[in-house]
């Protein structure tokens, strides 16, 4: 039971943190955006960080947004930031690999 509170507490921290970025520090976030490679893969982890958000259901078994055509905040439209962001998804279906990655610093 520890290591489940352990890891929403985690989770919420990279919540927060990402709210940061995209509010404060945007031009970090342009540029991280511009190095990220490949697509998502409509897995459904990143709606389900710390709890499953509210706009989160399946269409015909495949993981949608009822927001998605109308507004998506910015934590979800720029998910994910940076590779931190990955380790956080990482935490909820560690089976599924995302399909976003940046370049290996050389």
């Amino acid at each position: 039971m520890q290591a489940i509170s352990q890891t929403r507490w985690k989770l919420l921290g990279g919540t927060l943190r990402r709210f940061y970025l995209t509010v404060f520090r945007p031009g970090y976030v342009r540029a991280n955006l511009a190095k990220r490679q490949g697509a998502c893969r409509r897995c459904g982890a990143c709606c389900k960080l710390v709890w499953q958000c509210l706009h989160f259901y399946h269409d015909d078994g495949v993981p949608a947004c009822r927001l998605y055509k109308l507004y998506r905040p910015q934590n979800c439209s720029k998910f994910p930031i940076d590779h931190r962001d990955i380790a956080d998804r990482n935490l909820v279906p560690p089976h599924e690999p995302c399909g976003y990655s940046w370049p290996r610093a050389e």
